[in-house]
Formats: C-alpha cells, structure tokens, sequence
C-alpha cells in the first residue's frame, strides 16, 4: 500500500486491494445496518411528529400534502437498503450502493423539506436535520475516502444549488448573498469529514495487512507446529522402529555367537580325542557367515544415505549371469532349482548404476531363496519398449494382502516369529525400494499370490550406447582373484584381524607386510628395497593415529615412484565421504564383507590398477 499524507492509495497488487475491500465490507457491515436502521426509525419517528402538527403549520406557507408525500417517499427510500441490507453486502460495492441510495434518498429529502419550509422554520428545524445526517453518513458509515468525496461530495452541490434558488422572487444579488451566509458551515463539514475519512481509512489498510500478516505467521506457525508433531510421531515410531530392531538384532547376533562358541569347543574336544572336525568347522563357518551377512544388511542400508549414483551402459545378461553363479550353490544346498531364463534376443544394455543395481537384484533373489521351501526361483528379463524389465519368479509362500504395505518397511519379516536368522534382518526389500529410489529412471513392482509365490520386477531404462567390451582377461580376474607378487603393506590395530586378513592376502599369492601401526613399517621405509603395489589399512587405529595418516606418510616415502594405491578396510557404518579430500588411487572396502567378497574386490582394484599401468604388470 502507498499512501501520503492527504491521500489514501490502493494497494499494488489487485488481488490484496480486493481482499481489502472485502475484509472492510465485512468488518463495517454490522456498524453500517445498525446506523441506516437507527436513522430510518428517527426518520419515521419525526415523520409521525410531523403529521401530528399539521394543523398547527399555517397552510398559506406550508403545502400539506408535498411535506406528507417527501416524508413517505425518504421513508420508502431509506427503508430499501435497510431490507435490503443481505448477505450479499458483504460485498463492499454492493454495500456502496446501498449506501448511497439511502444518503441520496434522505439528504434531497430534507434539501426538499427546507426548501418548502416557511423561514425561520427551515433552518429551525430542517436544516438541523441535514448537518446531523452529514455528521451521521462521515461517521457511522466508514465510507471509504474516494466513495465519501464523490457520493457526498454530489450531495452538498445539490445543497449549494438548492441554496441559489431558494429565496424565489429576489435579485440574482440577493441570492448569492444567501447561497454565501448559509453556505459555510455543510461544505466544511465535507471538507473536514473528506479529511478525517483519510487517516480513518489508512489506519484500516495497515490493520489489515497486520492481520493478514499475523494471520499468515499464525498459519506458518501452525503448519510448522504440524510439521514438529509429525516429525515427533515418526520420531517416535522410528524409535519403537529401532528398539524392536536393536531386540531382534540382539537375540539374532547372540543366538549364532552362542553356536560358534559351542562348536569351538566341539571341534577342540574332538582334536583332544583324535576325531575329524571338518562338520564343526563348517557348522562355524557358515555361522560366521550369517552374522557378516547380518552386519552386510546394516551397512548397506546405511551407506544409500549418502551414495551418488553414477550411471553408465551396463550389459544387462552378463550383470544377471553374476548373480545366478553367486546364488547357484546357495540354491543347490537349499535344494532349490534355481534357473537363470536365457533369451537369443541381441545382448541388451541397460543405463545404470552396476554396483547399486547388481546389489538390488541380488536381494531380490536372495530374498526369493530364502522364502522358498520347494520348488525353484527364475531369474529373467524382457524388454519392453525403451525399457527393460528384469524378473525373479519364485514357488515359495507368497505375500498376504495383509503384508503388501509394509514389506518394503525396514527390519520387517514375515513369518518368521523365531528370528531364524538365515532370513536376515529383514533389511533386502527395503534396501531394493531405495535403490530404484535413488537410481533415475528406475522402478520396482510386485504380485503375489498366498501360498503359490511371487514375482518382483525391477525396470531401468535401456542405454542408447553400448560400452567397448571387457577383455577375457578382465573376467578372469574378476572371476578367479589373484594376487600373486602383489607387495602390499597391511595395517591393522586388532591383532587377531590384523593375521586373518594376512593369511587370506597370502593364500592368493600376496606378499604381505603386516604391522599394528605406522612404526611397523619403519624397518621398510629405511631399506626402500622394494616399492609396495598396495597399501591396506584400517581407518581408525590406536592413539588417534588414522589410515589415512599411515597411507599418506608411506605415499610421501615413495613419492618419486608415484602415487601407491590404497584399500580402506573399515568396521564402522562409514560413506566414501570420509575420504572425499584423500587423493586417488583407492577403494573403500567392508570388515563385514565375507573372505572371499573381500578378496576379489582387493584382486579386482589390483588388476585395475595393472591395466592402467602396464610397467607395473610387468614388473610383477
């Protein structure tokens, strides 16, 4: 709103000026019929006073029957708008015009009436009328200050005209003189009703736009206080979420943890007797196995906060032929038939992120293994259009209508009241739905029928480039890992960790310098005999001492060789963030991934890392 100090402007914006006006109609819509009501019965009120007295007004200066006919036409007149006066005057140009046909049909009455009155009888007791009903219409009506010059405005022309002609038979002179005496006292009430009606009207723009600002703080208020109560309700049912997780994943962990300490000392009391072991040792290895895969769940829903999908082309039959050869002796145990559905179509490219998509797929059937008891699981794909749909079928029990909502629901399992844990953590479909989440382009459907199986689909969108191809060699390597003549320095503070990790190194061919810390590695540094292919290394190690500090202070050494690769093996729910300012080459690997996971990952970073420098493969 623009206003100066004599003047009152509309608002800028056409939408807020008509808001104005419609909060003022309302506003003022009670204090304008109560003040046309009053003065109406005033009006009639007098009007029964004058008929009472007719016979005392002398008839020779008085005509009875204008004075009757002015009474019961203002009456008429005034009354209209007060019957009128509806809901609809809510609108303020409705009320206006109601408005302006009261104060016209009053205000040219009485102009009528001291015209026709004799003398002093006119300004006795008309002209009271007439500066009282001015008073009224400024006051009583909050006419806005435009509606009361115009309106008001024509009203005291008529009275200035209706002065001029008044003292009929007299000299233009005397007329004039007349117009002048009697002409003071109305139009400076307009002028100073004009004047008060300005900062009257001011002073209800800026209360509506303070009522429209606090009305609008009220709602920001309102809608963040939802919002807080909101966060506070899945707060607390994340918290309930999370306590019945912590319960389960208690009994889950202590339950196996129970087993392997029962089965070690099976296995020693057999030794002790001369015995095989070999059942003991697989029974706590497949144990172990359960709780790293346990342990693979959290971290791989944790580390999807904060992953940055990086799509390429990738060759969809050979993606979904990993899989099947990594489930195919898991199925075989379970005595599952589990058949990967090939098609002759042309190889298909998808455009996605690999590893994100391949760990989406490999819960999918993971899932469909572990909730089947007989019967087979098909793993396949059809193209549709521009996109290509990848299926796993299974016989297994089905989903209820009762579960369809909540599956894809963190730490939720069915059937499975005693936590078995070869079920996990109920982690696998959730961690699918927010990876087509987070990969564009993706999407992820379901049907189920109780008791006879279900099928889940995963979609992505065929790439429109096809990658060069990936040399024999490279499967090989990726396929069949192997370290042989790799140097590599290891670090580690847990000594049992620290050995385990060097035995399993080594039985790939590795030569392994292993040491608990940064001093370990002095004696190397100082003979500088042989420059390490690879640096492993726990993040956080003992005295505040980092990985990243031992990988940085080993690069320095060997700077004039180059840049030494690093493998981060951690044991905490960390993301690649962490090492977001640490130079390149290196990888971010998991304690929790199984022993052989976690040797073709070193051995394929490896072999990556001899493919970009061919002097290095050959000097191995």
């Amino acid at each position: 709103m623009r206003s100066s100090g004599l003047g009152v402007r509309k608002f800028v914006s056409a939408t807020q000026e008509r808001a104005f006006r419609l909060d003022y109609a309302r506003r003022f819509s009670g204090q304008r019929r109560l003040a046309i009501s009053i003065f109406t019965a005033l009006w009639i009120v007098f009007s029964i006073h004058d008929f009472g007295r007719l016979d005392q007004l002398d008839p020779a200066h008085l005509h009875h029957h204008e004075l009757i006919f002015l009474r019961i036409a203002g009456t008429i007149g005034m009354a209209v708008p007060v019957l009128l006066w509806t809901p609809r005057a809510l609108d303020e140009r409705w009320a206006v015009r109601l408005l302006s046909v009261w104060t016209i049909s009053c205000w040219f009455a009485i102009l009528r009436m001291v015209q026709i009155y004799p003398g002093d009888l006119a300004w006795r007791e008309a002209y009271p009328i007439l500066t009282f009903s001015l008073f009224m219409i400024f006051m009583a009506f909050r006419l806005r200050a435009a509606t009361a010059a115009w309106l008001i405005g024509s009203c005291i022309v008529g009275y200035l005209v209706m002065l001029y002609f008044k003292p009929t038979g007299q000299s233009v002179d005397v007329r004039l003189a007349m117009v002048i005496g009697h002409a003071t006292v109305v139009p400076m009430m307009y002028i100073v009703g004009v004047l008060v009606s300005m900062p009257l009207e001011r002073a209800a723009r800026r209360e509506f736009v303070y009522r429209r600002n606090l009305r609008a703080a009220k709602a920001r208020v309102e809608s963040t206080s939802r919002a807080i109560n909101e966060q506070n309700k899945r707060m607390q049912e994340l918290i309930k979420e999370k306590e019945r997780f912590f319960s389960s994943a208690y009994h889950d962990i202590q339950q196996p943890l129970a087993a392997i300490n029962l089965f070690i000392r099976s296995a020693r009391t057999r030794i002790r007797d001369g015995h095989a072991v070999e059942r003991d040792l697989d029974v706590i290895e497949e144990t172990a196995s359960d709780i790293l895969g346990m342990f693979k769940d959290i971290q791989d829903y944790s580390e999807l906060g904060s992953y940055v999908a990086r799509l390429t082309p990738v060759n969809a039959h050979e993606l979904l032929t990993e899989v099947f050869e990594q489930y195919r002796e898991t199925a075989r145990v379970r005595g599952i038939d589990f058949r990967l559905a090939t098609r002759r179509a042309p190889v298909t490219f998808i455009e996605t992120d690999r590893s994100l998509f391949k760990r989406a797929v490999s819960n999918l059937v993971s899932n469909a293994i572990k909730n089947t008891s007989s019967g087979g699981v098909v793993l396949g794909w059809v193209r549709l259009d521009g996109r290509l749909r990848i299926d796993v079928r299974d016989t297994g029990t089905g989903i209820a209508p009762a579960h369809r909502e909540a599956i894809f629901t963190e730490y939720y399992q069915i059937n499975n009241p005693g936590r078995d844990r070869s079920k996990g953590l109920g982690l696998g479909l959730s961690i699918v739905h927010r990876v087509t989440r987070i990969l564009p382009g993706h999407g992820l459907s379901f049907a189920s029928v109780e008791g006879r199986g279900s099928r889940f689909s995963l979609y992505a969108t065929v790439s429109a480039s096809v990658p060069a191809d990936v040399s024999n060699d490279q499967r090989r390597d990726i396929l069949a890992p192997d370290l042989t003549g790799t140097f590599m320095l290891l670090c580690d503070d847990e000594p049992i960790v620290l050995e385990g990790l060097r035995r399993l190194f080594s039985s790939a061919g590795a030569l392994v310098h292993a040491a608990e810390s940064m001093a370990g590695f002095e004696a190397i540094l100082a003979d500088d005999s042989r420059i390490p292919d690879l640096i492993v290394t726990d993040i956080r190690l003992r005295d505040g001492v980092t990985g990243k500090d031992v990988a940085e202070r080993i690069r320095r050494h060997f700077a004039w060789a180059g840049v030494v690769p690093v493998a981060f093996i951690t044991g905490e729910l960390l993301s690649n963030r962490v090492l977001r300012d640490f130079p390149e080459p290196f990888v971010l690997l998991r304690k929790s991934s199984a022993p052989k996971d976690l040797l073709a990952d070193i051995s394929g970073f490896v072999a990556a890392r001899r493919k970009l420098n061919p002097a290095l493969a050959k000097d191995l």
